[in-house]
C-alpha cells in the first residue's frame, strides 16, 4: 500500500463542491499507468484503504480508483457535471447521518 498525494483530498473537496471533472494519472494493480478523466461523485472509505468512485465518460460506467495510485490530479475548469445516482448508495450512510444514527442508539 503506497501513501496517497498530499495534495489530493483538497484538489477533491474543491472538485466535489464545484462539480468539476478531474483528470489524473493512475497506476493499477499492475502498474499499469493510464491517464483518466472522470466525474468524481464520492469517496468511499474501507480501511486502510480510501477509494474515488467515478463515473467515466469515456467507458460509459462508475470506476473505482485506490486513492494511493492517483498521482497528477487536476480539476478541468469550464466542465461541470451533475450528481449521479450511485448503485451502492444506498448502503454507504454520509457521516452526518451516521452521527445521528449514532445518538439514536445511545438514547
Amino acid at each position: 500500500m503506497g501513501e496517497m498525494a498530499p495534495d489530493l483530498l483538497s484538489a477533491l473537496k474543491t472538485a466535489f463542491i464545484q462539480r468539476q471533472f478531474i483528470r489524473f494519472n493512475y497506476q493499477d494493480a499492475r502498474g499499469q499507468k493510464t491517464q483518466r478523466e472522470v466525474e468524481p461523485q464520492v469517496m468511499l472509505i474501507l480501511p486502510p484503504l480510501w477509494y474515488l468512485v467515478g463515473w467515466d465518460p469515456a467507458r460509459g460506467d462508475f470506476r473505482h480508483f485506490r486513492m494511493d495510485r492517483i498521482d497528477a490530479l487536476e480539476a478541468l475548469p469550464g466542465n461541470h457535471f451533475r450528481r449521479r445516482h450511485i448503485p451502492f448508495e444506498e448502503d454507504v450512510c454520509p457521516y452526518s447521518e451516521m452521527l445521528n444514527r449514532s445518538a439514536m442508539l445511545r438514547t
